[in-house]
């Protein structure tokens, strides 16, 4: 599109397109700068990684790195590849087999990420070590060439190259770390650094700082010797450039904090501060990533001291605690014994391995003292040279990790990491197990060929193919799942494929941008392994795909695995695993954190047993309205803006375009005269630029908002709250303080500068939102990248300004609901609001019959960098920044915060889909809960916890006790101690049908022809239990609260009792007098006496509309079959939806009848019964139950 002003000078244009090269490559890496920063993100680039041995464990690290950003990577096998490689190695083929490794994975690699420098080099050397940032071992290596090359590569000088050594076998793998003598830790968690609001600072020696939690940030204290930042404190002149010298032996200005036992929560204590002026308000404290010294011990020290799990070693093994230890002196006798002897050791070995191990013990040549476990060594050694692919894709991930903490964030392993899977072996050794010359061999070595078999001819469904979903099907891919001619893969993801996901979804290229990511993955995990059966779908899961994904779909597989990136999806696919009564492999990741769950009918609690995850805090609606205090809270704020400006007001001019007066009428009516009257401006400024669209009509709207949100909005609230304001107690008349304290700003109402950046790039990103709306410009494409271009220079704004009008200042109201104090503030103006809005009204009613342009309505696209989306978010948000004096957040971090954006990296999602797999091969041999593992890992701290899979949560009857409240209690209620009296203790008895229920388990009908009434009586013969009352849910609507906290809120139909269905014929004529009519009704022996007065209303309803009610022909009868009940309660749901009772984005609770088999009714939906005993109770927990229909 074109604009109207001119353009700047060359250097201009240069700075310019070197910042849109930079803006490409921070965008395509914005999900993993969310997790390392774009910091490390860069220092990666620049990193060079020498790989020695082109193993499935060392493809899979490059795979991780180079897609991370890696500038160089060379590889050194010039082994030739065998069949059995393409087990592990997901680039071969079997036409690679006898060619070199090294040579046959540089083009492969190169795909990955055309940036960075992949090459061979012929052999470990000297010179070529010196070349890089960090050695990996990654094959097997003689142990006194390991310790040459560890001590070689931790005193090279003047920087020390950092090294790993991993190997696996079965199911152990084995990791070494060393950063060198010096390496240096500046961020040991890579969390954002804790912000805490200040409400008093101590003068003095070991000073106390009082605290309060900023709205919307998670509770916790500042960690113990942390250094802090004071800001924006108002006296104690000084505080805020205080100097202190780090453990590196730096100055950082910052104070480090202490506390003692007995301060109060929420404070800290720091240095001394009796030389400052005295604290007066306001002010506020962050955390301070300071660097440490982290120095590392050599392979040699560390073979002999490994330290101990959960403490100076990474422990993996909480249920078979000291397993490492046996790991860690196993593989030093292993490595002692092959040097020794110059050949590999076996499960033959097994006895020469432990003597060995017990003589390294017995001469001190290691301090480890560790019983060993001949069965643990045996299952160690079995396998010893035969890697397991879930293995390498888990180890891929965590060493891949490792070399990224190189730059200093994130904990590395200090030393040695020993990991195993023993409950993933058979229970029995399988016999099928001697090599075919198959890709399988490995496999099969620990499994059997049998269970190779079943793995091939699976019906699996894996919902989303995204990062997990592409390690899922390279995963599969290898492993044979669904690779069998009786196999099927069902995937589906609606997702096409975005730039940024390139840096994480490893199946996709640049030239698959905008395809399906289904069918781009699919065809990809087919090239690895052709025998895949594969069925790829663009479809969301769902209840709106519920024809789609039906019943025959869902029994017809074998398992689900879910690939999702968000909570609602998570459950839905959770609660048909359940319906359907199929295991399901759960997994996620967040950032350096993942976990593993999985679920397995009859076996394990499923995965919404786990409780409700937390996505996120939310912000009060008073403080995003009036009183912002961190950034978060103002980009929350300008991404709602956006909402309103671009999407919200399409709505409502075509609403008022299509009927002006009962849109004024609505508005007019409003609880929320503030809103209406800001929203009223923006619609008479947007109906005038309507009637003239052009690039300038669409700049004076711009204009008009910048003036209403930055100026007016704020002249409003200091109006209404000046900064002298205070809170009076209305009751008693005490003075509280002031009104603009604590975590409250006193704001300054801005005027448009052109000469200032937040000013007039908010104007250019507006205008060009606005002309796109109205029509003034094309509609951006997908790609372009020079769209409305001309708007991004000054020149061009400062031309427009000239053409634009100030706007007058219009006074509208405050609405100050969710803040406690503001009904105390007696000074200040208070606007009429209702007469304000009256009058603008009045204006609007002159635009009724305008034509309108065909207006556009803007759809939110967080990775498109040139849509000006985030760049208006941007500038808005930074712009209510600069009113409350709050620190101004860059395009990316408004990115990451706006954009809702999880942080997401490559080798997580490898780790943990490698841990999936195992769990996988448990399903397959039925391994008890006992053999299941919940996982939760933390590459960031090295943390890995497993837990055997807990059993379905059980339902039992029991006793509720409700204790009053003390103030409802008479004074002889408590006894000596003060504690309330047994007696007034309320005790209240509940059922569970069936006794010791789980979610797993079910009630079923006979049949779905099954009158009501015969419900009721099945319900009474065979399970002892009265029907009193059923609500059948249609659907939720949505509720947010004052915390912006989003709520669902059933919408439901009653079925029992049948909701009382008038007669008409039993009705007195409507010529009849009331007195007459209610006689009448009375004397009717027809109408149940319960039912009389409803007979009244209606009466008298039908008498002043001069109309008989009529049947709807949806009424609720008793002998109704319950197939019949259903079908109405589909018809009700759609009205419900229809008319907009229940929220659309939830959908309807029922649907699809038709090509159902049964219908579920869930068991926080089951009817209300009681049991049938001498003294009945409540059944509080009651199973599901299943209703056939067919």
């Amino acid at each position: 599109c074109s604009g109207g002003g001119t353009g700047g000078d060359q250097t201009g244009d240069i700075m310019e397109a070197s910042a849109e090269g930079d803006e490409a490559f921070l965008n395509k890496f914005s999900r993993q700068n969310a997790a390392f920063g774009a910091e490390v993100t860069m220092k990666m680039t620049k990193m060079r990684a020498l790989v020695v041995g082109c193993s499935g464990v060392a493809v899979e690290i490059v795979k991780n790195l180079v897609l991370q950003g890696l500038g160089a990577v060379t590889l050194i096998d010039p082994k030739p590849a065998k069949i059995q490689d393409l087990g592990t190695n997901f680039f071969l083929s079997e036409a690679d087999v006898g060619k070199p490794l090294a040579d046959l994975l540089v083009p492969k690699i190169q795909e990955l990420n055309p940036f960075c420098n992949v090459k061979t080099a012929p052999a470990l050397n000297a010179e070529v070590v010196q070349q890089h940032s960090v050695l990996l071992i990654c094959e097997s290596m003689p142990l006194n060439d390991l310790l040459k090359w560890n001590e070689y590569c931790r005193t090279l000088l003047p920087k020390p190259v950092a090294f790993l050594y991993v190997r696996t076998g079965g199911v152990f793998g084995n990791v070494f770390v060393d950063f060198g003598p010096s390496h240096v830790l500046v961020d040991a968690n890579g969390q954002a650094p804790m912000v805490r609001l200040v409400e008093s600072i101590e003068l003095g020696p070991e000073a106390l700082v009082r605290l309060s939690i900023p709205d919307g940030q998670a509770p916790g204290s500042l960690p113990e010797g942390c250094y802090v930042e004071f800001s924006d404190v108002q006296g104690c002149d000084g505080i805020d450039s205080h100097q202190e010298v780090s453990p590196c032996g730096e100055k950082v200005t910052a104070w480090k904090i202490s506390s003692k036992s007995d301060d109060p929560v929420n404070s800290i204590r720091i240095g001394n501060t009796s030389g400052f002026p005295a604290y007066v308000s306001g002010g506020m404290v962050t955390e301070k990533k300071v660097g440490v010294p982290y120095p590392f011990k050599s392979l040699a020290e560390t073979l002999k001291d490994p330290g101990m799990p959960f403490d100076s070693m990474v422990g993996t093994d909480m249920i078979n605690f000291g397993s490492e230890l046996q790991s860690h002196v196993l593989l030093y006798a292993a490595l002692s014994l092959e040097a020794e002897r110059g050949a590999a050791v076996g499960e033959a070995d097994v006895a020469a391995v432990v003597a060995k191990a017990k003589d390294l013990m017995s001469s001190k040549a290691t301090d480890v003292e560790a019983d060993i476990d001949d069965g643990f060594a045996a299952k160690f050694l079995r396998h010893f040279h035969t890697p397991l692919q879930p293995f390498c894709a888990f180890l891929g991930g965590v060493c891949a990790q490792e070399v990224v903490k190189v730059a200093g964030k994130f904990t590395p392993i200090p030393g040695w990491l020993h990991f195993n899977a023993l409950e993933v072996l058979p229970a029995e050794l399988p016999t099928d197990t001697q090599a075919t010359g198959s890709r399988y061999d490995s496999l099969a070595s620990v499994f059997g060929h049998s269970f190779v078999e079943k793995l091939q001819s699976l019906k699996y469904f894996m919902v989303g193919c995204g990062a997990l979903g592409c390690e899922f099907l390279k995963n599969f891919a290898l492993n044979g799942v669904c690779c069998g001619p009786n196999g099927l893969l069902t995937v589906t993801d609606a997702d096409r494929i975005e730039l940024s996901n390139l840096t994480r979804q490893f199946l996709f290229r640049e030239h698959n941008v905008g395809q399906p990511k289904s069918k781009a993955a699919s065809a990809m995990a087919q090239q690895m392994n052709p025998a895949m059966q594969v069925r790829a779908l663009e479809m969301f899961v769902g209840p709106k795909t519920e024809d789609s994904f039906n019943d025959d779909f869902w029994l017809s597989l074998d398992g689900i695995c879910n690939a999702l990136d968000n909570m609602e999806a998570r459950f839905y696919v959770d609660d048909q695993c359940v319906k359907y009564e199929r295991p399901l492999l759960e997994s996620g990741t967040m950032g350096p954190a993942g976990n593993v769950d999985p679920v397995v009918p009859f076996k394990t609690h499923t995965y919404r047993d786990g409780g409700q995850a937390d996505e996120g805090g939310g912000i009060p609606m008073c403080t995003l309205r009036n009183f912002p205090h961190l950034p978060d809270h103002c980009i929350e704020w300008a991404r709602d803006q956006f909402e309103l400006f671009f999407v919200k007001s399409v709505k409502q001019l075509k609403k008022f375009h299509e009927d002006p007066a009962t849109f004024i009428s609505e508005i007019g009516s409003s609880t929320d005269m503030t809103q209406s009257i800001f929203e009223v401006r923006g619609l008479l400024s947007l109906l005038n630029a309507a009637s003239r669209p052009s690039i300038e009509s669409a700049g004076q709207t711009a204009f008009d908002f910048f003036h209403l949100l930055f100026r007016d909005k704020i002249l409003d609230l200091t109006a209404a709250f000046p900064a002298d304001a205070r809170i009076i107690d209305p009751d008693t008349k005490q003075d509280k303080g002031l009104f603009w304290s604590g975590h409250k700003r006193f704001p300054d109402a801005t005027a448009f500068d052109v000469e200032k950046e937040t000013h007039w790039r908010f104007l250019a990103a507006s205008t060009a939102l606005f002309a796109a709306m109205l029509g003034a410009v094309p509609q951006k494409q997908e790609g372009d990248n020079t769209w409305c271009q001309e708007f991004k220079r000054k020149a061009w704004a400062a031309a427009l300004v000239q053409k634009l009008k100030v706007p007058e200042y219009v006074a509208g109201g405050v609405n100050t609901d969710g803040d406690a104090t503001a009904g105390g503030v007696t000074s200040g103006v208070k606007a009429d609001s209702k007469a304000i809005l009256q009058g603008l009204l009045q204006q609007l009613q002159g635009f009724a019959g305008q034509p309108l342009p065909a207006l556009e309505e803007a759809d939110f696209e967080k990775d498109d960098d040139f849509n000006y989306h985030i760049d208006f978010i941007t500038r808005c948000a930074n712009l209510r920044a600069d009113n409350y004096h709050i620190t101004n957040s860059d395009f990316h971090k408004v990115k990451l915060v706006a954009g809702r954006i999880v942080p997401a990296i490559a080798t997580t999602t490898a780790a943990v889909c490698g841990l999936v797999m195992l769990e996988l091969f448990k399903l397959l041999q039925g391994k008890n809960t006992d053999g299941f593992r919940t996982r939760q890992i933390g590459l960031a701290v090295n943390t890995y916890t497993s837990f055997e899979a807990q059993e379905p949560r059980s339902f039992s009857s029991g006793v509720e006790k409700k204790v009053p409240r003390a103030e409802e209690l008479p004074p002889d209620a408590f006894d000596d101690a003060g504690k309330i009296k047994a007696e007034y203790v309320l005790e209240e008895a509940y059922a569970s049908y069936p006794e010791k229920h789980s979610v797993w388990d079910k009630l079923s009908v006979p049949t779905g022809t099954m009158t009501l009434e015969g419900f009721k009586d099945w319900l009474a013969k065979e399970h002892k239990l009265k029907l009193r009352n059923w609500s059948f849910v249609l659907g939720w609507k949505r509720v947010v609260d004052e915390e912006n906290k989003e709520m669902r809120v059933p919408v439901s139909s009653q079925i029992y009792p049948p909701p009382v269905s008038i007669d008409a014929k039993l009705l007195p004529p409507l010529t009849d007098g009331q007195a007459d009519a209610m006689k009448k009704i009375q004397a009717s022996a027809a109408i149940p006496p319960a039912q009389k007065m409803k007979y009244v209303s209606e009466w008298q309803k039908a008498k002043k509309s001069g109309k008989l009610p009529e049947s709807t022909g949806q009424e609720i009868r008793p002998e109704m079959t319950l197939k019949d009940i259903l079908a109405l309660m589909e018809v009700k749901a759609e009205k419900a939806l229809q008319d907009g009772s229940i929220y659309p984005k939830w959908g309807k609770a029922i649907s699809d009848l038709a090509g159902r088999r049964f219908w579920v009714i869930p068991s926080d939906q089951t009817p209300d019964c009681a049991t049938m005993d001498a003294e009945p109770l409540d059944v509080r927990y009651m199973a599901r139950i299943e209703v056939p229909l067919t």
